[in-house]
């Protein structure tokens, strides 16, 4: 891939339209290396958002709705069902209510995979407000750092190293918490460094994010979530490695 250019495919994964049509597929669709396609993957559990959703992607040429069954949702699965549907070797994972800091984007982290041993690239992911609030997220990028965690919050994959070791949607049994909190990309990261993989972060490719207008509020999910998955991951970080995965949902699916 040296000096050529890349092309990606984007999965923006999302329950409801939430940020996407006020800011997240205006900021991809001009950034300086443009996605080849931009595939929503929408739980179909709210007709009315689904419609409304599609009727807005109309006008958009390389933009298509997936839809799956509300009874299906896992974090694995609506990954791995978007990434299944998609045609380029790059595909980056970006979250519905996530927005990237710059116009560059994804130019910066496509650059890293020049080195074809990189698996994945990932950023940070930083609330709205400055100052003491932005300190306090500092504890998630601390966590990431030690490691080269990335999140499918935003992160760039090899689709060829994702055929080796999917998302692991038997994670939900073996380790039952993950169906609510995910972890399924700590456990991928972990998978990819025991295969000899490179995982690599950059802080220019980070994306903005936030779930709540009320920033004390999403002051306090984070740090709570911050000890929640600490415990989790070291409950991951105990598997065996190298392990396989189970992809039976997406398979369904995509048949």
């Amino acid at each position: 891939m040296q000096g050529a250019r890349m092309s990606v495919s984007v999965v923006v994964r999302c329950a409801t339209r939430e940020k996407l049509f006020q800011g997240v597929l205006d900021r991809l669709l001009h950034q300086t290396v443009v996605p080849s396609e931009i595939l929503i993957v929408m739980d179909s559990w709210s007709q009315e958002e689904v419609r409304y959703v599609s009727r807005r992607l109309e006008r958009y040429s390389n933009c298509r709705l997936i839809t799956f069954k509300h009874e299906e949702f896992s974090h694995p699965f609506s990954a791995n069902l978007g990434i299944s549907y998609s045609k380029e070797e790059l595909v980056c994972i970006i979250n519905g209510h996530a927005l990237p800091i710059s116009l560059r984007w994804l130019e910066v982290g496509l650059k890293h995979f020049e080195d074809e041993n990189v698996a994945g690239v990932g950023g940070f992911f930083y609330p709205l407000a400055e100052g003491f609030a932005r300190r306090l997220f500092n504890l998630v990028e601390v966590q990431m750092k030690r490691i080269n965690w990335i999140s499918t919050i935003n992160c760039i994959i090899r689709k060829s190293r994702w055929e080796e070791y999917p998302f692991d949607e038997d994670l939900l049994e073996i380790i039952p918490e993950t169906r609510k909190l995910g972890g399924e990309d700590y456990d991928w990261t972990l998978e990819m460094l025991s295969r000899g993989y490179k995982i690599l972060l950059d802080p220019d490719f980070s994306v903005i994010h936030a779930h709540r207008e009320d920033i004390v509020l999403e002051i306090l999910r984070n740090l709570r979530s911050y000890f929640i998955y600490k415990r989790l991951q070291e409950k991951i970080k105990r598997l065996e490695r190298p392990r396989e995965s189970s992809r039976f949902f997406w398979q369904n699916q995509a048949a």
